[in-house]
Parts: C-alpha cells; structure tokens; sequence
C-alpha cells in the first residue's frame, strides 16, 4: 500500500510540472541597450521624463531649433540663421508687400533668419545712393550744370538704414520683453528686415523728376510697410495692458514715420533747375 501511494504521488509531481524557460521555449531575445533612449521602438511612444536629456537648450517655440546646444559665441550658432535658399527669401519678401495671415508662422514658418534682413537692407543702402545721385545728376544734365557727386550720402544711408533696420527692434524687444509680451527678437527683427522690400521699387521711381509724384510713391511704401509692421508687431504688443499696448504702437507709427519721411527729404528730394529764356530787348 505505502509503495502504491508513493507511486500516486511522483505520478501527481510529474503531471504538474513545468518545463523551465529557456530562450527557444520562450521566445526570450537579447536587447540591445547601447542605443539611445529617445524613441521607444516598439509604441513608438517617447521615453518617461526621467529617461530624457535635460531641455534647457530647447526654444520655447515649436520648430525654431537653429542654433541649440551650441554657445551663442560660436560662428556654428549663427550659422543656422543665414541657412536660406533663394525661394524662402524671394517668398518673404514678396509676403510683405500683401500681408495676409500670419507672417511668422504662414511664411517664416518660425524660422527667422538674418540672410534677408541683411542683404535687403544693404540693397535699400545702395539703392538709396545710387538712385539719389543719379537723379542729382539727371537735374544738373538739364539745367546744363556740372554734378559732383556727395559720397557722404552713401555712408548717410548706411546710417540710417541700418539704426532702423536693426536697432528699432532691440529697443522694442526690450520694450516688450520689460512688459511681460514674451517677444521673439529673431522675428521682429524679420519683419523690419523684409519690410524694406517696399523701398526697392520706390528708391528707383523716385528717379522721377516730379516731387508730388515722389511724394506718393514715399507715401504708398510707408503706408504698406506700416500696416505690416502693426499687423505682425501687434499679436506681441497686445499681450501688455491697453494702455502700453497704445504707446508702443504710437511708438512703432513713429519711429517707421521718421524713417520714411528722412528717406524723403534727404534722398529722394531734388528739383530740376528752372531755365527761364532771357527777354529780347
């Protein structure tokens, strides 16, 4: 009897037991962690919080990624700014002259660079000379009178030009970035560097040797590049209380209001000689 029931019992152990796990039975493979945790392979998903490298380097905005990681007194952190073809730049240049939409997300995509900026300035710089002498010497063809050309006016230019171009946005970034607006310094100082698309076509019509017709085409350049200046400038102005919000704006209306009209009165304004004919005696 005991032998029958110790026969039972190993009988009972065997029919209950579990082969152990081995790499063939189970399906078990190596992983390889050697490769970096951004990615999970198999969701796809990102890794957990504690998992990922620290994000101090990030941009608060979404796709504006050029120059992170690398120390802002490197050429490599510039680098990404002027990394533009042809087409970006001729598209927001042209974007400015009928501002619809959103500019800084339709057009920049949130990628500002300093290629456009820099050059379009340049060129309204040489434009600015270039046109002014030529219808200086234009008047002086007419009237019959030498021209001597003032080289002062180019180095007048360049000051000009480029204080507005690129130091009316570090004192409005300021300006916003000390009333809590969150400004992007990058963006603004696009849209006062594409902005100067409009003066190309109006620095070589002002060649024109009728001043009411200088004035209107001054008149028509200022008037768009305004309402592109406030159309964009004002999603960052506004999000100060209404009171500053006003003052800003004055502020932008005038320092553009200035520039235009410097613009005006010191290169695009000449007047032809009047030759009166001497009366016969």
């Amino acid at each position: 009897m005991s032998g029958k029931n110790q026969y039972n019992v190993l009988v009972d152990m065997d029919d209950n037991y579990t082969q152990p796990a081995t790499i063939e039975s189970d399906g078990l493979e190596f992983q390889d962690f050697s490769s970096s945790p951004s990615v999970n392979k198999s969701t796809g998903a990102p890794p957990p919080l504690s998992m990922r490298a620290p994000d101090f380097f990030e941009p608060q905005q979404q796709g504006s990624s050029r120059g992170v990681g690398k120390p802002i007194w490197s050429l490599d952190y510039y680098a990404g700014f002027f990394d533009v073809d042809t087409s970006q730049v001729i598209e927001r240049c042209v974007k400015t002259l009928y501002p619809v939409g959103d500019y800084a997300a339709d057009t920049l995509n949130n990628q500002p660079d300093m290629y456009g900026p820099f050059w379009l300035s340049t060129t309204v710089v040489f434009l600015v000379f270039v046109c002014s002498s030529l219808a200086g010497s234009l008047a002086a063809y007419l009237a019959g009178a030498p021209h001597v050309y003032d080289f002062r006016l180019l180095s007048y230019a360049v000051f000009v030009v480029y204080t507005y171009t690129f130091l009316s946005p570090v004192l409005l970034w300021g300006a916003t970035k000390y009333y809590g607006c969150q400004p992007s310094l990058m963006e603004i100082i696009n849209y006062y560097g594409y902005s100067l698309t409009v003066w190309v076509p109006v620095s070589l019509l002002c060649v024109l040797p009728f001043d009411y017709a200088r004035w209107a085409f001054v008149s028509i350049g200022f008037a768009l590049t305004a309402f592109f200046l406030v159309k964009n400038l004002y999603i960052v102005i506004s999000r100060a209380d209404a009171k500053t919000s006003r003052i800003l704006l004055l502020a932008i209306l005038a320092a553009h209001g200035i520039f235009a009209l410097t613009l005006k009165l010191a290169f695009y304004s000449y007047d032809l000689p009047v030759i009166t004919k001497p009366k016969d005696s």
